[in-house]
């Protein structure tokens, strides 16, 4: 099984790099949008874009101004949007910002270090909407393609902010992950760096267990791959009210699903990971822990809907390497873990009579053994 090429990572990389330009100098990180034109340090490698203030009440989140970023989908090209070099007069604790895009889009933001180093999150957008982002520094996630001497975000370094629409990636992850063409625009209104705190997704349980996420708010911190579509629907109740639904077809790719982060959690003490889940049809779901270096390991379980609701324990001893990716040690290594990929082969699934299939998951977790 093919679920991602690491060469997108490595071209995000090398676009976030070229397209940080240097101001004269360092802008406060608290940007409303409110002038008539944007800051000089905020720049695009975009093809044809075209960066401006618009005052359109429909696109404008809150005050009279926003920032309209608009090009041309081109393929293999990455849409990146940064704001750099910026500073702040206090210790910041989280990213804060308000995005919406035009249509269905894959996005990425986060802070790049002075060194060069980029911490990112991930957001799904139908498009049309706006999200406000309120995100933790420490729920960032080190980029893939970065090194950090000491691993972890250095809050007084950073001196940029990004956002990226991920869609038009070379290779089979940018198949998956969508693929766009003609003119496209984003909208981002108050964004800032904050030395307030965010309500954070995850969370620790009594027995020490950690919350991955438990989909109870928006926006969708994961990304759809191999054309699957995620929206949030009514939960399980007992504490869940809100459940993740993955629908699918066989009309585009073979192996369907979502990503999500992993990499900003300490997961050192836990010994396997659960998800509490139901199917809407039968179909043979694989459920994929990537690390750092690509290495990708697996388990298979066949997704039951006589069960409905149930919770599948998976511990990490279960996850066995993928014959097509390598490790070094041939072992999962939890303190390198990035992402959960959980998949669907469609083409083995069944389907309901609209000619999709579905699933749900109102939880992830990490069991503790500590």
């Amino acid at each position: 099984m093919r679920i991602s090429d690491r060469s997108w990572f490595i071209a995000l990389a090398l676009l976030l790099l070229v397209a940080c330009a240097w101001a004269d100098e360092p802008l406060i990180a608290n940007f409303d949008f409110e002038q008539a034109e944007p800051a000089p340090a905020w720049t695009t490698t975009a093809p044809e874009a075209k960066l401006a203030i618009t005052n359109d009440p429909a696109n404008v989140r809150s005050g009279k101004g926003a920032l309209e970023f608009s090009w041309e989908a081109t393929e293999g090209r990455l849409a990146i949007v940064t704001v750099m070099p910026i500073t702040h007069d206090s210790r910041p604790r989280s990213l804060r910002l308000s995005v919406k895009a035009t249509g269905l889009t894959p996005i990425m933001y986060g802070v790049r270090e002075e060194d060069g180093t980029c911490y990112q999150g991930y957001l799904y957008t139908p498009g049309g909407v706006w999200h406000d982002i309120a995100v933790d520094l420490d729920e960032l996630m080190l980029s893939e393609t970065s090194e950090d001497e000491n691993g972890q975000l250095d809050v007084r370094e950073i001196n940029g902010i990004m956002v990226a629409d991920l869609s038009n990636l070379d290779g089979e992850a940018g198949e998956s992950l969508g693929i766009k063409s003609g003119r496209q625009q984003m909208w981002l209104d108050d964004v800032s760096l904050s030395d307030q705190l965010a309500p954070h997704r995850s969370s620790r349980l009594p027995d020490g267990a950690i919350i991955v996420d438990d989909f109870e708010r928006e926006p969708l911190l994961a990304l759809p791959i191999g054309g699957a579509v995620l929206t949030l629907t009514e939960g399980p109740g007992n504490g869940d009210s809100s459940a993740l639904r993955i629908a699918y077809d066989q009309e585009h790719y073979r192996w369907a699903g979502f990503v999500a982060a992993l990499g900003y959690l300490d997961l050192t003490q836990a010994t396997g990971i659960s998800l509490h889940l139901r199917a809407e049809q039968a179909a043979p779901l694989e459920i994929v822990l990537e690390e750092r270096d690509g290495s990708k390991y697996s388990v298979r379980h066949r997704l039951d809907p006589a069960k409905g609701w149930y919770s599948l324990d998976l511990s990490f001893s279960q996850f066995k390497l993928d014959p097509q990716t390598k490790d070094e040690n041939s072992r999962l290594d939890i303190d390198q873990l990035r992402v959960l990929i959980p998949v669907l082969d469609t083409k083995r699934a069944e389907l309901g009579p609209t000619g999709q299939g579905a699933w749900e998951l109102s939880r992830v977790t990490a069991a503790n053994g500590g």
